[in-house]
């Protein structure tokens, strides 16, 4: 602690950085703990409930405006980490008993239940880290491309003007996406190298894709449904 000061007091930055860090942790565990109900009126929600809305904004927040293939900014990339690490740490408290065996001094073997990790969490939580990873190294690949993005309203007709000054092709796309930046590339396309690893990473995006909708879908089907939810469910006619 005294070696942290130390450094601390020596660069002020590390220091207001080391301080926001420790207030966005208090305010994070604030609303765990009071379900988002910060006024502490008991209106709050389930704690997985606030863990699933926060994942959820802290997603918009970092990967909402990014629509490009490229790396994300430090920053963000660290935020991510960051606050992921901190919203999943619930889980460590997360756990159920199970008997183990344990060896006395003597020889003798008795049985003792030892907490250990819910066995959905156990096996779904690294999984899906793992996951995670590979989409930000997805992103990163994305240097030093063969094509650029160019702004929706700045380009005119079918062709637009590179860095360099050169009119290079615009890809078209449907006009529903109209908010999406527009990729350029030169007049005779990617190279072979670059076509293999764009599909390479789209078809990696897919498989992970798909192990997510695996995970989810199993632990949907494991979550009991209470029976008034059912009950109080619309009921469709057979007409």
């Amino acid at each position: 602690m005294k070696q942290r000061r130390r450094s601390s007091d020596e660069n002020p930055n590390a220091l207001d950085l080391l301080e926001s860090e420790i207030e966005m942790m208090k305010e994070r565990f604030s609303k765990l703990l009071l379900g988002e109900d910060m006024s502490g009126g008991g209106k709050g929600v389930c704690t997985a409930v606030t863990v699933s809305n926060s994942i959820t904004n802290l997603y918009a927040t970092v990967f909402g405006q990014n629509l490009k293939l490229q790396p994300l900014n430090l920053e963000k990339k660290a935020m991510w980490k960051r606050e992921m690490n901190c919203l999943i740490s619930v889980c460590e408290y997360i756990v159920e008993f199970a008997p183990t065996a344990q060896y006395l001094d003597d020889g003798t073997i008795v049985e003792v239940m030892t907490s250990r990790p819910r066995s959905d969490i156990y096996i779904n939580l690294p999984a899906l880290q793992k996951l995670d990873t590979m989409l930000i190294e997805i992103l990163d690949s994305f240097i030093d491309t063969e094509f650029w993005y160019a702004e929706h309203g700045s380009i005119s007709g079918n062709s637009t003007r590179s860095r360099e000054g050169s009119f290079r092709k615009v890809v078209q796309r449907k006009d529903e996406k109209w908010w999406l930046p527009v990729p350029c590339v030169d007049p005779g396309g990617v190279s072979v190298k670059s076509r293999k690893h764009l599909i390479e990473k789209r078809d990696c995006a897919n498989q992970i894709h798909k192990a997510s909708m695996a995970i989810n879908s199993s632990v949907l089907a494991e979550v009991d449904i209470p029976e008034t939810y059912m009950a109080n469910l619309p009921k469709v006619s057979p007409h």
